[in-house]
């Protein structure tokens, strides 16, 4: 992890930039930038681990960070995949407890780190700030539950058909397209599955005819058959 030369100047420019601060008060920004760097870390390296206690805010401005515990057989269970915009140890910092995971690169990325004091301050003085740290929070966690209850399903048929139904754009839509969000190892960690599970899965919904694969590019054909497969009591185990 290095400290990348970022004159103070830009950095609330780069706050406004990013989602997880719309709506904040310019004002605000300009308080916090006085606690922030601009930190980078490269593929694989290593943010924060479990146990430790953490210092800063993090808020992803490019690259991609994965969140995971680590299980017995060296593997490992992905809980949440930081995207541009989205953020890393507001429950830590509120709490005042050590990081509960892992934080590594899947690629070279960029972050915000924002000082944990001056973060608190500015939570403490705007109750509009901690309604949206409040919902964020809110989010992630029904977000892990509805992870959680993919993880539950009985093949992993059943919870890759969960994952692919996930980006419908609305319950209509029963054709659709989306880009695979991350690698399909860490992918296939969030869903409980090894990655060869998971690409057999996907090559076995593809010579079904109800998805296609164009590399990262997954074509949803028939999201009607999907569904069922998702709310089936029993599946046949295919991976």
């Amino acid at each position: 992890m290095t400290r990348l030369p970022l004159s103070f100047a830009l950095i609330p420019e780069t706050m406004s930039r990013l989602s997880y601060f719309e709506g904040w008060p310019t004002e605000v920004l300009d308080r916090l930038a006085l606690g922030a760097r601009m930190i980078g870390v490269p593929k694989n390296g290593v943010l924060a681990n479990k146990g430790q206690a953490l210092e800063h805010l993090y808020v992803l401005v490019s690259g991609l960070v994965r969140l995971y515990i680590p299980l017995p057989n060296n593997m490992e269970r992905v809980v949440a995949l930081v995207h541009q915009g989205d953020s890393l140890g507001e429950s830590c910092l509120v709490l005042n407890e050590v990081c509960p995971f892992h934080a590594i690169a899947c690629k070279d990325s960029h972050l915000l780190a924002i000082d944990a004091m001056v973060y608190r301050q500015e939570l403490g003085k705007h109750s509009t700030l901690a309604s949206k740290t409040l919902e964020r929070v809110s989010q992630r966690l029904m977000e892990t539950l509805r992870d959680m209850e993919i993880c539950a399903q009985r093949s992993s048929v059943q919870r890759v058909a969960c994952f692919l139904m996930r980006h419908q754009p609305n319950p209509q839509t029963l054709s659709f397209n989306f880009h695979l969000p991350a690698r399909k190892q860490d992918i296939a960690a969030k869903l409980g599955l090894t990655q060869e599970t998971f690409s057999r899965v996907l090559s076995f919904l593809d010579k079904q005819g109800l998805i296609s694969m164009h590399g990262a590019q997954i074509i949803i054909e028939d999201g009607d058959k999907l569904t069922e497969i998702t709310s089936m009591r029993d599946s046949k185990e295919h991976g």
